[in-house]
């Protein structure tokens, strides 16, 4: 399983590997909160449920540590 959500990058959008596991970025105007849900290789089991611990200028970002190529996600953003 992975480490704990890390700050990460508001940039690039989307997820994108690095050396030390996965950036997450998405953009939302309006968003509260935004969560970040992994899921295991069928899809049909959540496995962890992380905040996305920064914002800047709209985009919501973490880094999860350890986490590799190929995992299954979602997000679910809180607000109006």
């Amino acid at each position: 399983m992975a480490e704990a959500i890390r700050a990460g990058a508001p940039a690039p959008l989307g997820a994108h590997c690095t050396d030390g596991g996965v950036n997450f970025a998405l953009y939302s105007a309006n968003a509260e909160r935004v969560e970040l849900c992994l899921f295991d290789t069928t899809g049909r089991h959540e496995t962890a449920r992380l905040t996305l611990p920064e914002c800047s200028d709209g985009v919501w970002h973490g880094l999860v540590p350890g986490l590799q190529a190929g995992q299954l996600y979602g997000y679910r953003v809180h607000g109006p």
